[in-house]
Formats: C-alpha cells, sequence, structure tokens
C-alpha cells in the first residue's frame, strides 16, 4: 500500500504535525450543545479573498434592493445620490469600524458614486462591501452589518399584507422569484415536496391508522370514485409528510409579535395508471398530531382554509429543513470530519489528500453561523417559529438521530419507501442525486483503490483507523453509529461508501436544500419561515384576512428575503475540480478525469429530464458547490 510515510531524517516529524493540529483544531460542545464542533478558528480556515468577493456581490444586491424599497427610489441616479448619503450617514453614526485603511478606500469610492451615478450595476457598492469584509474580517463585519441594518431598515414596509401582491413590492431590483407566481396551486405545492428545498419528508405509506383519520369519501373527492385508499395503500401510491418532531415545541416571538410552530400531517397520493409522468397530489391535512385538535381538510375544502392549512404545512417543512435537513445534517453533519481529518490524517496521507478540498469554508461558515445566525436575536431567532433555543436542539436532536449507516442515499430512499420508480415515477431529487452519488462513487472508488489493494491494507493503516475512531467517539467528533466493529474499518468497500457519503453531503446534498432558499425560500409568502396565527383559528370559519394574518408580516418578509436571498446566491468552488497541481499521481489525474466526464454526462441527462418534467436545477453538475461554505 502506498500510504505515506516520514523518511529516517524526519521519523518525527508527523507525529509533531498533528500534535500542532491537536492544539489547533480542539472540539467544543458546548457551541450547539452537545454538537462536536471546532472551539476556535484555526487562521488557515478563514474564508478566501474570492469568497469574501463573492459575498460582497451578493451584500450589494440586497443592500439596493432594500434601498429602493425602503426609500422609494427607483431612478438609477436618485438610487446613487441615496446610497452616497447613507454610506456618509453610517460612517458618521459608527456602524462601520474607524480603520485608517478602511476609511481610506471608502474615500476612493464614494467620489465614483457621486461621479458614476448612471451606472446600473452599482460595482462601487460591491467594492465597498469588500473593502468592509477584507478590512474587518467576517465577526467584526458580521456586527458592522446589524448596524448597517439598522439605518437601513428605517422607512422600511411593516405589517400583514391586505394582499398577496404586496410581497412583491420588496423585490424592487432583484425580481421576484418565478415562484410567486403558482405557489398557491395544488400542484406546486405537491411539488414542493419532491423537487423544492426539503425534498427529503414524504415516506411511503400503507395505511394512515387513528392518529390520521382520512375518510374514503376524502379521499375519492380528491382522486376520484374508482381508486380507493386501500387500494392506494397496497399499491405504494399512498405518501406521508409527517412533521411530529415539531410537537411541543415552544413558539417564540420577534420583536414582540406571537409566532407559532405546528405538527402537521400531510398526505399525498400518486394516481392510478401507468403513465411515467404521473405527478403526486395532495389529498388531506390535518394541522395537529392529534384529530381531536384540528380538522382534516382536502383541495375540495373552503378555499382560504385550505390555503391555511398547505402554509401551515409550508412552516412546519421549511423549520425542519432549516434546522435538520440543512443545519444538522449538512452543515454539524460535515464539521466533525473535517476537525477529525486535521486531527488525525497528514496532509499527504491518501484520504484527506481526497476530503480536504470538501471541507473548505465548512468550519468557517459554521463558526461564523453558531456566532451570529444561530445566536440571539439572529436571523434563526427573528424568522424562524420556535424560541432560538427549541431551533438549536431541534438541529442536535436532527443529528443524533441521524446514523452515519443510515444516511448513505441509496439506503435512506429505501428507508422511507421512495426508491421505486414505479411507485412513485416523478422525483427528481432522488433521480438526479441517486446520478451525482453514482459518480462519486466511482470516483472515490478509483481513487482509493490506487492506495489501498486489499481489506488488509485499510485495516493496517493505523492513521486511518485513528480517524476514524475519533469521528466516531464520544470525546471526539461524536458521529452517530460511524465505522464498522468497534468504530474502525474493516474493509474497503465500507470506506469507499463512507468517503462517499461525506463528499456527497458537503456537495451534492448541500446545494440540494442550500441553494432553493434564493429561488423559493426568499419569497415568504410561498414559504413563511414561521406563522402568525394559532392553529385553532382553523375550527371556524377562515377568511382570506385569516390566511394573509397567517404569513409573515412585511418587515418579517423583508428579512426573510434579505437572509436566504444572500445564503442562497453564492457558489464558491465546483464539485469534481480540485486546486491546481493538487494530486500528482497520474494514476489519481486519470481517474479524475473519468470523474469530470461522469459529471458532464450527468449535466447533459439533467437537462434532457428537465424537457419532460417540471425544471429542477439544483444538482446540476455545474450547480453544485465542492464544498459547504455558505
Amino acid at each position: 500500500m502506498n500510504t505515506p510515510s516520514p523518511n529516517a531524517q524526519t521519523k518525527f516529524l508527523p507525529d509533531i504535525k498533528l500534535e500542532l493540529a491537536r492544539r489547533e483544531y480542539k472540539y467544543n460542545y458546548n457551541l450547539i450543545p452537545p454538537v462536536a464542533m471546532v472551539d476556535k478558528l484555526p487562521n488557515e480556515e478563514n474564508f478566501s479573498t474570492v469568497w469574501f468577493r463573492l459575498l460582497a456581490e451578493q451584500l450589494k444586491d440586497v443592500f439596493v434592493n432594500t434601498l429602493i424599497t425602503n426609500r422609494g427610489n427607483i431612478g438609477s441616479m436618485r438610487v446613487h445620490d441615496d446610497v452616497t448619503k447613507f454610506i456618509l450617514e453610517v460612517i458618521l453614526k459608527g456602524a462601520i469600524p474607524f480603520q485608517f485603511s478602511l476609511i481610506a478606500g471608502l474615500l476612493q469610492i464614494l467620489p465614483q458614486l457621486i461621479l458614476e451615478g448612471t451606472s446600473q450595476d452599482y460595482k462601487e457598492i460591491d467594492d465597498l462591501f469588500f473593502s468592509v469584509l477584507r478590512t474587518s474580517g467576517f465577526s467584526i463585519f458580521g456586527r458592522s452589518l446589524s448596524r448597517i441594518r439598522k439605518h437601513l431598515s428605517e422607512g422600511h414596509p411593516t405589517g400583514h399584507v391586505k394582499n398577496i401582491q404586496e410581497y412583491n413590492k420588496l423585490f424592487p431590483q432583484i425580481g421576484t422569484p418565478e415562484i410567486a407566481d403558482n405557489f398557491q396551486s395544488d400542484e406546486a405545492f405537491a411539488y414542493t415536496r419532491i423537487g423544492g428545498y426539503n425534498p427529503v419528508m414524504i415516506k411511503r405509506v400503507n395505511q394512515l391508522g387513528d392518529r390520521f383519520p382520512v375518510t374514503e369519501a376524502q379521499y375519492q373527492e380528491v382522486m376520484g370514485s374508482d381508486d380507493s385508499l386501500a387500494a392506494a395503500g397496497e399499491e405504494g401510491r399512498l405518501y406521508l409528510a409527517d412533521y411530529g418532531i415539531l410537537e411541543g415545541a415552544v413558539n417564540g416571538t420577534f420583536p414582540e409579535e406571537q409566532k407559532y410552530i405546528y405538527a402537521p400531517l400531510a398526505l399525498f397520493a400518486v394516481p392510478k395508471g401507468e403513465d411515467p409522468g404521473r405527478l403526486m397530489r395532495p389529498v388531506a391535512i390535518q394541522c395537529s398530531q392529534h384529530p381531536e385538535d384540528a380538522p382534516i381538510f382536502t383541495p375540495k375544502s373552503d378555499k382560504y382554509a385550505w390555503l391555511f392549512a398547505k402554509t401551515i404545512v409550508q412552516i412546519a417543512d421549511a423549520n425542519f429543513h432549516e434546522a435538520v435537513t440543512h443545519l444538522g445534517r449538512t452543515h454539524l453533519f460535515v464539521g466533525p470530519f473535517a476537525i477529525a481529518t486535521h486531527r488525525q490524517l497528514l496532509d499527504n496521507h491518501p484520504v484527506s489528500l481526497l476530503l480536504r478540498p470538501h471541507f473548505e469554508g465548512t468550519l468557517a461558515i459554521n463558526n461564523a453561523a453558531q456566532s451570529t445566525l444561530i445566536a440571539a436575536n439572529g436571523g434563526v431567532d427573528q424568522l424562524l417559529s420556535p424560541t432560538i433555543d427549541n431551533s438549536r436542539v431541534l438541529a442536535a436532536v436532527g443529528l443524533q438521530s441521524y446514523g452515519f449507516n443510515e444516511a448513505m442515499l441509496p439506503k435512506q430512499l429505501q428507508k422511507r419507501g421512495v426508491d421505486d420508480t414505479k411507485m412513485l415515477p416523478v422525483y427528481p431529487y432522488r433521480d438526479d442525486a441517486l446520478l451525482i452519488w453514482d459518480a462519486i462513487n466511482q470516483w472515490v472508488s478509483d481513487y482509493l483503490s490506487i492506495y489501498y489493494k486489499t481489506d488488509e491494507d485499510v485495516q493496517n493503516d493505523t492513521y486511518l483507523q485513528a480517524w476514524a475512531m475519533e469521528a466516531g467517539a464520544y470525546d471526539g467528533g461524536r458521529v452517530p453509529d460511524f465505522g464498522e466493529k468497534d468504530g474502525r474499518i474493516q474493509t474497503l468497500d465500507y470506506l469507499v461508501d463512507a468517503v462517499t457519503l461525506i463528499i456527497f453531503t458537503a456537495s451534492a446534498q448541500h446545494a440540494a436544500v442550500n441553494f432553493p432558499q434564493k429561488t423559493m425560500m426568499s419569497y415568504a409568502a410561498a414559504v413563511p419561515l414561521a406563522g402568525y396565527q394559532p392553529v385553532s383559528l382553523l375550527k371556524g370559519e377562515v377568511s382570506e384576512q385569516d390566511y394573509l394574518n397567517l404569513l409573515p408580516p412585511l418587515e418579517q418578509a423583508q428579512r426573510q428575503l434579505n437572509l436566504t436571498y444572500i445564503l442562497g446566491s453564492i457558489y464558491y468552488n465546483r464539485l469534481g475540480y480540485y486546486p491546481d497541481n493538487h494530486f500528482q499521481n497520474p494514476s489519481v489525474i486519470a481517474a479524475l478525469q473519468k470523474f469530470q466526464k461522469n459529471l458532464q454526462e450527468v449535466e447533459t441527462i439533467v437537462h434532457q429530464r428537465n424537457q419532460t418534467r417540471p425544471k429542477y436545477e439544483y444538482l446540476l453538475p455545474s450547480k453544485i458547490p465542492q464544498s459547504i461554505n455558505i
């Protein structure tokens, strides 16, 4: 086996390097208890200049859009005038940290803003945000941004809307997302479960039971008299989205308005027949885990009661998505492997060499998230339904209940009963994700087979075994159910699958759940991050204004737009493309070229599929970053 080994003159160097790494990459279990996170961000884990530039560009878009919304300007000259005045204002009020180099840079930018008032791309504002980011660093910039946002919010729209179109006015510069056109339709509601921001909830069921007592009449009024609940269950055409994990969560408030979290049940069914284009339909929704607390609604119910019920499902789905699917099962899932890799594997160890590019920016973004986004008064606290403590607990529970060996994509699909393409013919996330999984798995197999010829080679790699043991250890990465016997790695096949899962999660899975934040979740009417009416309202007649009052007020909708737009906009690095000269072994280079070719073929297949199904582009290889970095 060609694992790296020190030469005679430097036989102690590896241990010295690892000891230094262990001092720098320490675990902390108190940041999001009891999840393993890095204690203090090492200097080499800071964001790159290129990443800061990408962030600055998105901040510019949100800044200008918000300024136009709140100050009512639509002409480019007037916007530039307001931008100039605003920047001077926040400097004088101390929102931007006073540093000589930064102020010097701002003095260069301001004349451009004044003189180039007809510019449409506001490039100078990119330079402004980039200067602040580069000079002050992310943590100081985050505090500055909060102060800037406070000044920027002056004149913002407030209160609950009187009609849906009022939400469209929040997008004067960046444009209303496509979802605004059809989000209220049953087709869009059902498609969100299989091609939306959280496409991992539905499970196939044979029957419903007393907890969700949908009647035959209710089923048939939606699916037709020639179908039945029993037949649909027997034929594998019934699918349930169950948000029971949210039951008992504590409702949050922000700033003083009451928010509500819900734990609904939603039933979907695939129509009878052999048509490969059969789309799943919504059948019934119960907005509580207990039938006595909430009636069952169907598409045949009163219009606004049905819209109210569908929106409650969207709210529950969004809260599960952000805390569990996104934060817990991608960011916090991958983080411990980044730490263990630095602590136990030398830089030139083959597994380390393969994995490290897939960790770029992960510890930095996780650290920034826990200190700002998931902190008191941070974005999660402001926007999601529960209290901040509940959201953090939900993320930890979601991660701890996600056993590593059961998290393999094929196993996950099989476990939920959604792997059969005849029973569930249209499921874009499943179909495209499997293509990416297979391509990564082939690449990892080809790569590792260069260095490990037998299972014994794997077993005898002491560095690799130390890495595996630490990843799963209670005083290490605390990754649930990692490894084979005694937490060790016994076979090459397992190593291939394990590394595949880590890379897939860091790249494709995160892409699938992160980037819909911009295209879908930025429009608060379609995907509210919190509800603002109690579920008990459904026991009476529901009016249009009741439905509108369930949705976020405009000030919250603007906050949601600004946050999700940025989170879903930054595409930094690309799956399958490693740093120049990262791999020196010719055999690896040949395997990598094969991987890149396979990804190009997947790209073609996905484009072809999108000709015959509702468009799904989140798993186009060209749109999948190499690592979790936003």
